[in-house]
């Protein structure tokens, strides 16, 4: 699926893989069903890790050609454009100042002001959350996971909120406080376990968001800034250390922590470079970090989920299940049960047939089985399958 090759891709990349995710990347965009901002993603990836110019100038504008009105794409275009004539940096420049822009922003509105309304219950009639006239107007406090209250902020326009797994657990609706003091439940659309990494939408769309960094990595000893939804400001800086670390995370000297985490990191320019996690050193209390491009990144690749046809959220491993929304009892992916299947007496459900593995297999022609069939003898009825 191209869409899984423009993941899997991506995630070689962030792993320091180039090739294999250039590779992934090049047969993802040989499906012409993949288009829009996920074609435009792989391309504007696919230009990030090539060193030809002309390559990279070229990818570049198949991207722009692919999602034409995409203010993001338009701004890396012209920023590599201008680039390519620009002078070499003086001495005093660092690699940090000259690095293009990370290829996951791309900015950009769903086509309705409520963009998971279909699949969302409702909450009434509330107001719009103010502009921000600051960043802590974007830093909202959760409450109702499993790991006590935590911080998140907003990563979409339309009420995306970002913040830890860990603050979570397993729940999949939890409590939103906002600046003002206003609350509002939150609803978990998707989480991602590896990253620490959880999506929860509100109904209260804001009109500004709070800049993001678009360099590729966090610089060693850069200072930044978490913002925590108590008003708390936290101050460190980028640690160095010799460690290999995935593209994903950055390590802190920071220690410690008021909440479960999902605080926004910013550098000196009032920028977001990533978000706080409650991930350590194995040796040390120092907090990692993950990368703002990583959040962009799943953001897009979730967008793209949401186009996929009707999708629930599985509290067990953070999938968006298609199984559990065609009403079965149990995730396709991580085989967790769904909390109102709890109790019930479970019959097989045509309509889910072709989401779950064991209705895969051909049917033996002998007991009619799914289970299928080892050294061609039917894992049920122990039969040859050729037998009649």
């Amino acid at each position: 699926m191209s869409f899984q090759s423009v993941e899997q891709g991506i995630g070689a990349i962030q792993a320091g893989n180039r090739d294999e995710g250039a590779r992934l990347l090049k047969i993802a965009l040989k499906d012409t069903t993949l288009t829009g901002a996920l074609r435009a993603v792989a391309l504007l990836w696919l230009g990030e890790v090539t060193a030809d110019p002309a390559e990279k100038r070229a990818y570049y504008k198949d991207a722009l050609a692919a999602d034409p009105t995409n203010a993001g794409i338009k701004e890396r275009v012209e920023s590599f454009l201008a680039q390519s004539f620009m002078p070499p940096p003086t001495s005093t420049q660092t690699a940090a100042q000259v690095v293009p822009p990370a290829p996951t922003s791309l900015p950009g509105s769903f086509n309705t002001p409520n963009p998971y309304a279909p699949t969302l219950p409702k909450t009434g009639n509330l107001a719009f959350a103010a502009s921000a006239p600051n960043a802590f107007a974007q830093v909202v406090s959760i409450s109702g996971g499993a790991n006590g209250t935590a911080t998140a902020f907003y990563v979409a326009k339309e009420g995306l909120l970002a913040t830890t797994r860990f603050a979570l657990g397993g729940a999949d609706q939890v409590i939103v406080e906002l600046q003002n003091r206003q609350q509002v439940p939150g609803y978990v659309l998707r989480s991602y376990p590896e990253y620490d990494l959880a999506f929860i939408y509100i109904q209260q769309p804001v009109n500004d968001l709070m800049p993001t960094s678009q360099a590729i990595n966090v610089v060693e000893e850069a200072r930044l800034t978490a913002l925590c939804a108590n008003g708390t400001v936290i101050q460190g800086k980028r640690r160095s250390t010799k460690r290999l670390i995935a593209a994903q995370w950055f390590p802190t000297d920071i220690t410690e922590l008021p909440d479960a985490g999902g605080e926004p990191i910013l550098d000196e320019r009032n920028t977001i470079v990533g978000m706080m996690t409650r991930n350590t050193a194995s040796t040390s209390a120092y907090i990692y970090g993950l990368n703002i491009n990583t959040i962009r990144t799943q953001l897009e690749l979730f967008r793209q989920e949401t186009t996929e046809g009707q999708r629930a959220y599985c509290r067990h491993c953070g999938h968006t299940s298609k199984a559990l929304a065609a009403g079965g009892y149990y995730c396709e992916k991580c085989g967790g049960l769904h909390p109102q299947a709890e109790g019930l007496m479970r019959q097989p459900q045509p309509q889910t047939q072709a989401f779950y593995y064991e209705y895969n297999s051909m049917a033996c022609p002998n007991c009619n089985a799914n289970v299928g069939f080892h050294r061609n003898t039917c894992l049920r009825c122990g039969q040859p399958a050729g037998r009649t």
